[in-house]
C-alpha cells in the first residue's frame, strides 16, 4: 500500500535545479500535498513550509566540489562520484521499496545506465504513479561539448524506456514538448508549467532600484559552450567600442568543455570584464543580481533558463537568444530583448540598449517580476491535478 506523499527526487543538494526543487515542493505544500524532496548532503536550502521535508537521504555531492585537482585526481574524482551516482539509485530504490508514496516525481537524467534504475523502481512500486519534470529532456555531457545532444543507439533506448514507464510528464515550455514528443514518445500526457521566480534567495525586502546601478551586464551560471559565453565576450568587446564605462560580470564555476585559462585571457585582454570563476554562494546571490543593470542568457542551445527568472525576482531585465523556450520567457521589448544565438552584434546591440537607458532596464525588469508573480501556484496547481488524474487512471487499470 501507498501513503499520501509525493517524493520530489533531486539529487543534486545546490544549484538551480535544487532550488527549483524546493520552490516547487513548497508550492505543491500550499496546495494541501505532503511533499518530500530527497536529495544529498547538506542541502543548501532547508524547508521552510509546515508539510515539506527536505531529506539528506542521497549520497551524492555539491556541484560546486569543483577543486583543480589535475587530470589524474579529477579522472580518479569522476570514477568516484559515478560510483556514488548508482549508489544514490540503490539507496533511492530501496528507500522507496520500504515505505512506497503515492508519487514520485523526477527532475532529469543524465546517464544512459539511470533510466534503468527509473525502469526498475517503476516495476517494484506497481501503484505508485511515477512522473518527471524535465528540465533538460535531451541528455547532455558534461565533459565534452555541451551544445550539442548526447546520442548512441543504448542511450536512447535506456531514456525511451523510461519514458515510457512515465504516468504523467511536465515541462517549462512548449517548445521542450515538442522535443519529447518527438524524441521519447511517451504514452503519458506531458503537461507545460511555469518556472516561478527565485523567492527561496528573496530577502523580503525591496531590491535595489534599477536606475541606482552602473552600466553592468551579469552573466551568471556555469560557464559552458551551450551557454554562448564565448559569444558573450566577443559581443561585450563590442559594447565597450561603443560605451567604455560598461562593465561585464561573469560569476560561476568553469565548466568541463570550455578552456578555462584562455576563458580568462580573452576576458582580460577585453577590459572591464570582473570574472567571477566558482560556485556563488546562495547568500550571495541577492547582491550579485542587484549589483547589475541587465542579466544577460547568451545561450546557443537550451529549453530554458532559471537565470531569467532570478533576473525577474529581482527586478532586472534579460537580452536572451531565441533558442528553446526563452522565448516564452523573455518577452521582447516587454521583458528584455531577444537576439538570434551566436550573434555578437546583435547581442552587443540590445545590451547597449539597456546599458545605456536605466529608467527602460528598470521598466523591462518591473514586467518580468509582474509576468512570474503566480507561477508557482500555476505549476503547482497543474503538477497536483495531473497527478491525481493518473492515480484514477491507474486505479482504473488493476
Amino acid at each position: 500500500m501507498t501513503d499520501d506523499r509525493m517524493i520530489l527526487v533531486e539529487f543534486s543538494p545546490s544549484g538551480g535545479l535544487f532550488q527549483f526543487a524546493t520552490q516547487l515542493g513548497g508550492a505543491l505544500t500550499e496546495r494541501g500535498e505532503h511533499v518530500e524532496l530527497w536529495t544529498g548532503p547538506r542541502p543548501e536550502i532547508d524547508s521552510a513550509e509546515a508539510g515539506f521535508t527536505v531529506r539528506s537521504v542521497l549520497p551524492t555531492w555539491h556541484p560546486n566540489d569543483t577543486a583543480d585537482l589535475g587530470h589524474s585526481l579529477a579522472t580518479m574524482r569522476r570514477a568516484v562520484r559515478a560510483g556514488r551516482l548508482v549508489l544514490a539509485w540503490l539507496v533511492l530504490a530501496y528507500h522507496l521499496r520500504r515505505q512506497p508514496p503515492r508519487a514520485v516525481l523526477y527532475s532529469q537524467w543524465r546517464f544512459t545506465f539511470e533510466p534503468w534504475f527509473v525502469v526498475l523502481i517503476g516495476r517494484l512500486l506497481p501503484h505508485t504513479i511515477f512522473g518527471i519534470l524535465a528540465h533538460e529532456p535531451l541528455p547532455r555531457s558534461d565533459a565534452k561539448d555541451t551544445s550539442t545532444p548526447k546520442e548512441g543507439r543504448l542511450l536512447r533506448a535506456s531514456f525511451a524506456a523510461a519514458w515510457g514507464e512515465m504516468d504523467t510528464a511536465f515541462v517549462l515550455g512548449p517548445q521542450t514538448r515538442e522535443l519529447v514528443l518527438e524524441h521519447w514518445h511517451p504514452r503519458c500526457d506531458v503537461h507545460v508549467v511555469p518556472h516561478g521566480d527565485s523567492g527561496a534567495l528573496w530577502r523580503r525586502r525591496e531590491p535595489t532600484p534599477v536606475q541606482r546601478t552602473e552600466p553592468v551586464a551579469l552573466f551568471f551560471g556555469t560557464w559552458t559552450t551551450y551557454k554562448g559565453i564565448h559569444v558573450l565576450i566577443d559581443a561585450f568587446g563590442l559594447v565597450r567600442a561603443r560605451m567604455p564605462t560598461a562593465r561585464l560580470i561573469l560569476a560561476g564555476a568553469i565548466g568541463a568543455d570550455v578552456d578555462g585559462d584562455e576563458l580568462l585571457r580573452r576576458a582580460a585582454e577585453t577590459g572591464n570584464v570582473d570574472a567571477r570563476p566558482g560556485y556563488c554562494d546562495i547568500e550571495d546571490v541577492p547582491d550579485l543580481v542587484e549589483s547589475a543593470r541587465v542579466v544577460v542568457t547568451p545561450y546557443v542551445r537550451a529549453s530554458q533558463s532559471g537565470v531569467a527568472h532570478l533576473a525577474y525576482t529581482f527586478g532586472r531585465p534579460v537580452v536572451g537568444t531565441t533558442v528553446g523556450d526563452l522565448a516564452e520567457t523573455i518577452v521582447d521589448g516587454v521583458t528584455g530583448f531577444l537576439v538570434p544565438p551566436g550573434d555578437p552584434a546583435a547581442l552587443a546591440a540590445a545590451m547597449l540598449e539597456l546599458l545605456d537607458d536605466p529608467d527602460l532596464s528598470s521598466a523591462f525588469g518591473q514586467a518580468g517580476r509582474v509576468a512570474i508573480e503566480r507561477s508557482w501556484a500555476i505549476a503547482a496547481s497543474t503538477i497536483s491535478t495531473a497527478v491525481e488524474a493518473a492515480a484514477r487512471q491507474l486505479s482504473s487499470e488493476d
